[in-house]
């Protein structure tokens, strides 16, 4: 846990010779134990802490199969998205949080 007691979205490491979307899909499998469908790249940044940088690209995804379990975190919400700013967002997640929030659907 980086950033214990902050909210992040689920994802992790693109692996060597591994694209965005066959990363993604296998960080939700092992996360969440459910089946996504990769959609589009939405928001780019790169945030430095302290004692590392960050390079958080969020993707859209679609859920097609499963429930949503959490194995690795020790909770796991939905929030409507006018209501994702109640949360303590990890500050590398902060800025595809206020777009995703600001978007019209």
């Amino acid at each position: 846990m980086n950033m214990p007691n902050m909210w992040e979205f689920p994802g992790g490491k693109v692996e060597e010779n591994e694209s965005l979307s066959e990363a993604i899909t296998r960080e939700i499998q092992e996360e969440l134990i459910c089946q996504i469908e990769f959609k589009e790249l939405f928001h780019d940044n790169t945030h430095e802490y302290e004692k590392f940088i960050v390079n958080l690209i969020t993707l859209k995804c679609k859920l097609v199969a499963g429930t949503p379990i959490t194995t690795e975190h020790s909770k796991l919400i939905w929030l409507k998205r006018e209501n994702l700013a109640s949360l303590k967002w990890a500050p590398a997640d902060i800025p595809a949080l206020e777009l995703l929030i600001k978007e019209k659907v």
